[in-house]
Order: C-alpha cells, then structure tokens, then sequence
C-alpha cells in the first residue's frame, strides 16, 4: 500500500513512505493509518482532494505546463554555468530561491536545515549529470539568475530549478532563461518541454501562462505525519 522511499528515509534520517490516490472513493483511511504507523512521514500524492478528519491542508499542489517546441523558436545565446568562471556561492544563493514555494521549506515539521541540505544536492547534481544543463543570467557580471534543465528522454526536456535574484526581477531576466532553455532543449532535439510548479506561486504560474505553457496535470500533495 505504501512505497519506502530509500533516499528520503536515508536523508531525512526516519522512515518515509509514499502513496498515490486514483480516488477519494478508493482510499481507505484507517488501513492506511495502520500501514503509516510504520512511517514518521507518508507523502500522499492524490488527483482530487481528500477531505478526511486526520489530514491538514495539502502541503503542495504541484502544476506542471508543457509547451511543444517549434522550428520557429528563435535562436538565443547560450550561457552555461561555468565553474571558476562564475561564482558557486551566488548559484547556491539562487538555488535557494528557488525553492521559495517548496514544501520541504514550507511545511515546518521539518528540519529547516532538511530544505537547504536538499537544494544544494539538487543543484550539485545538476552540475554533475550529464543529462542536466545548468544555464545563467548575469548582470553587472554577477549571476542574476539561472535555470537547470534534464533530458527525460527522445522527446521531452524539463526544467528542474529556476530563479531570478529577489534584486533583479522584473526586469525579464526570467524570459532570458527560459529563451536560453527552450532553445537548448530544441537543438538537442526535444519536442516538448516542461515546468512544474505550485499552485500558490502565482506569479510563476502567470508567467508560463503568458509564454505559451498549458497546464497537462495537477497533483495535490499531503503530508501526513506520526509525531
């Protein structure tokens, strides 16, 4: 009924299990209250609500858009990350950023310290993979903003981190940087190309809505904790 979870359990450091919900209908509360006894924390990942006495409000619900790349996207430079050359410190600080909506941040039964631990794996990670690609903004030759994305497969790219420096925005440095990984995902050959989200950013879920992102799926995450 519920999934461990290897690498959360080790990094969090107690169990961690995982349980997807087809239905309200289909949930039986109180087997998984039982199955749960032998977690500290489930992440139940549900298509529609569950209204149910022992669950608080979600801690998340994640957006993902899709946009199908064109052969008339435009041709735009391309800036990679590049170490010694650019300052890590600063991608760290915007890695951090970006997480500004993460549940890991928001929900406060965790370990602050969790959130950031998380993020510099993240984009550590991304550095090091070579199905990743770690693209930046600079202003004033300081990093202003970036944006990693990761080949899924034949077809399809997604972006895993972005942010633009508290400083700078508005001032379309977040256009820059999808413009960069659009066109980095279609010269590698990918069709599409996708961005989640959550719901409660707003200004993000605007901004891939007026470049030309579709919302392809929703999915509401809870947190339920034996504490």
């Amino acid at each position: 009924m519920i999934e461990k979870l290897n690498w959360d359990s080790e990094f969090f450091g107690y169990p961690v299990g995982k349980l997807y919900v087809e239905t309200p209908e289909s949930f039986d509360e109180e087997a998984f209250v039982k199955a749960a006894s032998a977690y500290k924390l489930v992440y139940i990942f549900a298509e529609k609500p569950l209204n149910y006495s022992r669950f608080a409000l979600p801690a998340d619900v994640k957006l993902t858009f899709q946009k199908l790349l064109k052969s008339q996207i435009a041709e735009t430079k391309l800036q990679l990350f590049v170490p010694g050359l650019h300052d890590y410190a600063d991608l760290q600080k915007l890695a951090f950023q970006s997480g500004e909506y993460s549940r890991f941040r928001t929900d406060l039964n965790f370990d602050p310290k969790d959130f950031y631990r998380m993020y510099e794996i993240w984009i550590r990670k991304s550095l090091d993979s070579e199905q990743s690609v770690v693209l930046v903004e600079e202003v004033d030759n300081q990093l202003a903003g970036f944006v990693t994305f990761d080949f899924i497969d034949s077809e399809r790219a997604a972006i895993g981190l972005i942010a633009v420096d508290s400083d700078v925005r508005g001032e379309g440095i977040g256009r820059k940087l999808m413009a960069q990984a659009e066109f980095a995902a279609f010269k590698a050959g990918k069709k599409q190309f996708r961005v989640a989200t959550q719901q409660k950013n707003r200004l993000a879920t605007s901004f891939y809505e007026k470049l030309g992102y579709t919302l392809v799926n929703q999915i509401i995450i809870y947190h339920y904790w034996n504490l």
